[in-house]
């Protein structure tokens, strides 16, 4: 445990500031606080809690950690480009467009990032492992833990709205696309028994306030 907090500390040092400060600077003119840069610093919050989890039974090494954190803090940038569901590819170019203006060498160590990006967004997981310690299931979890609870409520609500849903139409549509992350977080980390149980009741809490506002419409 100690080891991991090590390699996490020294990943923030090196990587947490000059890349919060980015994505809160291409979130500036763009009015979707569900998503920008405060977004990414909590799914890097999900993605340590994560890992934290996993320790015992995985291999936790600093190139993952590093990843992770490199992965959180660029993958909903695309949203800046466009509010398709389908964003991640505009993700991964801001993200390879960063390190290439900074000079900076994209590592072999680093060649998960860029599919991670890209793919996180697709909640049908169909191009998905359910491999607990993979930079893509921590990223694509993490992303979805944020979908949970009450941030998660605000957050469905004003993206769909953003994406022109209609109001009655949209209970039912986060409920759908609720299940589905959750389902996938069961897959993939049901066996973390206390990381299962905590997130399963911010799960429960979301969709049960969605089934109340069906009700009501």
């Amino acid at each position: 445990m100690k080891e991991l907090k090590n390699y996490i500390q020294s990943a923030e040092k090196k990587w947490l500031e000059q890349l919060y400060n980015y994505c809160q600077k291409i979130f500036t003119d763009k009015k979707i606080p569900s998503h920008n840069h405060t977004h990414h610093l909590r799914v890097w919050e999900y993605s340590k809690e994560i890992l934290y989890a996993i320790n015992n039974s995985c291999e936790i090494n600093y190139n993952l950690v590093e990843s992770c954190l490199i992965a959180s803090l660029f993958h909903d940038t695309g949203l800046t480009r466009t509010l398709d569901e389908n964003h991640g590819c505009e993700s991964k170019k801001i993200c390879e467009n960063y390190f290439k203006n900074n000079n900076i060498e994209i590592l072999e160590e680093f060649k998960e990032i860029p599919d991670a990006i890209e793919k996180h967004d697709d909640k049908n997981y169909e191009l998905y492992n359910y491999t607990p310690d993979s930079v893509l299931s921590i990223l694509c979890n993490a992303d979805d833990l944020d979908a949970f609870g009450k941030i998660g409520i605000t957050r469905y609500t004003e993206i769909y709205l953003l994406r022109g849903i209609n109001l009655n139409e949209l209970p039912k549509l986060v409920i759908k696309n609720l299940d589905k992350r959750f389902l996938n977080f069961e897959k993939t980390y049901k066996n973390f028994s206390e990381l299962y149980n905590k997130h399963k009741n911010r799960y429960l809490t979301t969709r049960e306030f969605f089934e109340e506002l069906q009700k009501e419409l």
